[in-house]
């Protein structure tokens, strides 16, 4: 097994923090975070490398907001410097452990993603059923053989445990300096899942929870849930032999012809997220005919067609009625709209949908149409 020793020099060099700055502000130009940053950017950028070299540097604590999308889940939000650093560690480590990931874990990768996912998740579902093979009792075109078990990981984020981690990583980092940074971006997070029992208890409970978890929202806590999670994808295709299996981010799915051979596969999946101090979500843990259609990435998915899920086609019609009132009280321009509007469509050009789209875009026109 290769090892990586005297990475910290390249990390804080003042051509890594900048090619970090620039990834740091991308989209965000208009933040007054960003724009005070970029006044004097050269000398922030000196300050941080110097904190960094001298090992004085000290994230700021997190922001954290609610955000209901429609599931209830708490975002935390870096300052922008903090963020520099965040995109300065993985442009280091990203090569490193890139070439180790399976080829279908698809979450906050270069070249993956919802729609390779999506399309990857088509092509196991031909190849189960044998493109479309259909059950004894089909009363239609979908009644199609096989099974899936879909799962995803309960509090996957609030579980993460540092110190599994911080032994995954340290196999191929052996730079002390570049483990301390790590170290330190953990620790200043700690895990809010609610306490039980006795007052003892819930304080024995808050000391662990501050060696575990990782922030919603931060771009080092997507690449790390990689790095965790590639543990089971490893044990999944290489100790298991599992063919049809696909992650996104804590979701997965196996699919089978085997409605007993997933049951098999989900005893000794339980079995094996124990050594990560994880455990899988009770009632999103489901083995299900494929000819029901199955829920994955924001679309039913059923043989011969996708369908975008309600509580997705509800959340565009509210985030568009919201951007039409702010529209009309001239907070925004018609091509934020717009832009929107053509985003949601690219993605719903994933399933069959253009009925949908089309009548999407012609409420719309009405109403930038009207007079205000």
């Amino acid at each position: 097994m290769k090892t990586f020793r005297h990475l910290f020099e390249k990390l804080i060099s003042l051509e890594n923090l900048q090619d970090a700055y620039q990834k740091a502000k991308k989209h965000k130009s208009k933040s007054p975070a960003v724009i005070k940053f970029e006044k004097h950017w050269r000398l922030n950028l000196i300050n941080l490398h110097k904190e960094l070299k001298t090992r004085t540097y000290q994230p700021q604590p997190l922001k954290t907001f609610i955000l209901r999308d429609p599931k209830t889940r708490t975002i935390c939000v870096s300052q922008f410097r903090d963020r520099i650093v965040h995109h300065a560690l993985v442009n280091i480590l990203q090569p490193i452990f890139e070439p180790r990931f399976i080829y279908d874990s698809y979450a906050s990768r270069k070249n993956k993603g919802t729609f390779p996912a999506l399309k990857r998740f088509n092509t196991f579902l031909k190849k189960v059923t044998k493109n479309g093979k259909l059950r004894s009792d089909a009363r239609n075109a979908n009644d199609v053989c096989g099974f899936v078990l879909k799962a995803d990981i309960k509090h996957y984020f609030d579980t993460v445990d540092h110190k599994i981690l911080l032994k995954i990583i340290n196999r191929y980092i052996k730079d002390e300096k570049v483990l301390w940074l790590i170290r330190l971006i953990l620790n200043n997070h700690y895990s809010k899942l609610p306490g039980k029992g006795s007052a003892n208890q819930r304080f024995a409970d808050l000391s662990s929870q501050a060696q575990k978890g990782m922030p919603l929202g931060n771009w080092t806590s997507q690449f790390f849930a990689n790095i965790y999670l590639d543990e089971l994808d490893q044990y999944i295709k290489h100790k298991l032999k599992i063919k049809y299996y696909l992650r996104y981010v804590d979701d997965f799915v196996i699919l089978h012809q085997s409605k007993n051979m997933l049951i098999r596969y989900k005893k000794q999946i339980e079995s094996f997220l124990h050594s990560l101090t994880l455990e899988l979500h009770p009632d999103k843990c489901k083995i299900i005919p494929l000819k029901r259609g199955i829920s994955f990435l924001g679309f039913r998915c059923f043989y011969y067609y996708k369908l975008v899920r309600q509580r997705n086609i509800r959340k565009i019609y509210s985030k568009l009625k919201d951007m039409l009132e702010f529209y009309k009280s001239k907070n925004i321009d018609a091509k934020d709209i717009q832009e929107t509007l053509r985003g949601w469509n690219a993605y719903a050009m994933q399933g069959n949908t253009y009925k949908l789209r089309e009548i999407l875009a012609i409420t719309i026109k009405q109403e930038l149409m009207r007079p205000t």
